[in-house]
């Protein structure tokens, strides 16, 4: 197991991930039940019970379907963006679809040899760390609304374009950032810097108002695809060794990987930075009452209401978010290639259903 000290933050993601393991092998009945940590809030506890019941949904709830995912992650471009519509094109006719899936209860989609594609999980959020996510979201509202581009192409800067946003009903400032722990500076791509928004004055602040959903999203992925949690562990307390102080480590340690908070659709897209074997973490929050998130490669739809969460392969899996009828809140969950290579961690291979438990138990 990777060395993390108590007083370090992430010592309470790994509470947290350890307790919804167990509870997801005792709801599966491969152990006893047990105690909740008595370190965990109430209220995260909580949340971390509500998941681990929504995770076993989803994990006896498999569907596969005629699939080969290693194969598919071949014929893509080495920086795949999924924006390109006649690669796209390209892409559907060499692997079409055979049948279409709209998803609105837990589930686990896989491909034909048994990898996973999608872990779908609606009403993952309980409302109280629903709430702190917006909680979060309006404290960095200045920072939003800075992030918003003009007069460029949609195209090329989708995330933060004026045209991807709506007005919102209840006051929220729009906009998409970036809060990553690890981040490589466009002049110094060998040493990885905390990014400046966490380093302001706000930072502490910030990571605070987090302490709650990022240990629920972590522990999330600690089932969901084990070995890149593990790898992102490592990752993280390697890459921090090499220079940032203890003080810097424990405060900015909440975070696992990036932040995109957002408000407003999201075109259809790949992640262009990633590999085909890991997951990004998909969230939803607000005050919307109905919305949809589809891949256009495999028809797959999913009900994308408020507390949802999705794990899946941003690189292999071309998805996106539609218009919904009021405020809609996004924290989306990434890991960058760059950093493993700098810390020299293991990158994870890609999870497989029949391994599931045996794989989330090896560290436990």
């Amino acid at each position: 197991m990777s060395w993390v000290p108590a007083d370090w933050a992430l010592a309470t993601t790994h509470l947290a991930s350890d307790y919804v393991c167990c509870q997801f092998y005792a709801i599966v009945g491969v152990t006893p039940k047990v105690l909740p940590p008595p370190e965990l809030d109430v209220v995260l506890m909580l949340g971390c019970s509500h998941l681990a019941r929504i995770l076993v949904n989803a994990y006896l709830n498999p569907v596969t379907i005629n699939f080969d995912m290693t194969r598919y992650s071949e014929v893509l471009q080495k920086q795949e963006r999924g924006v390109n519509s006649g690669h796209e094109e390209f892409l559907l006719t060499r692997y079409p679809p055979d049948c279409e899936i709209i998803l609105e209860c837990p589930a686990v989609v896989l491909d034909k040899f048994g990898l996973i594609m999608l872990w779908y999980l609606p009403r993952a959020i309980d409302a109280a760390i629903q709430n702190d996510m917006l909680s979060a979201m309006m404290m960095m509202s200045g920072l939003l609304g800075k992030s918003i581009t003009h007069g460029t192409s949609p195209k090329e800067k989708w995330r933060t374009h004026e045209s991807n946003f709506q007005i919102s009903e209840h006051g929220l400032t729009s906009g998409c950032i970036n809060l990553s722990p690890e981040w490589f500076l466009q002049a110094h791509p060998f040493q990885p810097e905390v990014l400046a928004t966490l380093k302001s004055d706000n930072g502490v602040a910030y990571c605070r108002a987090m302490c709650r959903p990022v240990p629920l999203f972590a522990a999330a992925l600690r089932v969901m695809h084990s070995g890149l949690y593990w790898g992102i562990i490592d990752n993280t307390t390697g890459a921090w060794a090499h220079g940032e102080s203890p003080q810097r480590m424990g405060i900015c340690i909440y975070q696992l990987s990036a932040i995109d908070v957002a408000t407003g659709i999201t075109p259809l897209h790949r992640d262009a930075l990633s590999r085909a074997q890991w997951f990004d973490i998909m969230t939803s929050v607000g005050g919307y009452t109905i919305g949809a998130n589809e891949d256009a490669k495999y028809w797959i739809e999913i009900a994308y209401n408020p507390g949802v969460m999705a794990g899946t392969s941003g690189r292999i899996v071309r998805h996106g978010g539609n218009w919904v009828n009021s405020d809609r809140v996004g924290w989306v969950w990434y890991m960058r290639d760059d950093i493993h290579e700098f810390v020299d961690v293991p990158r994870g291979d890609y999870s497989r259903y029949k391994s599931v438990v045996t794989d989330a138990m090896e560290f436990t």
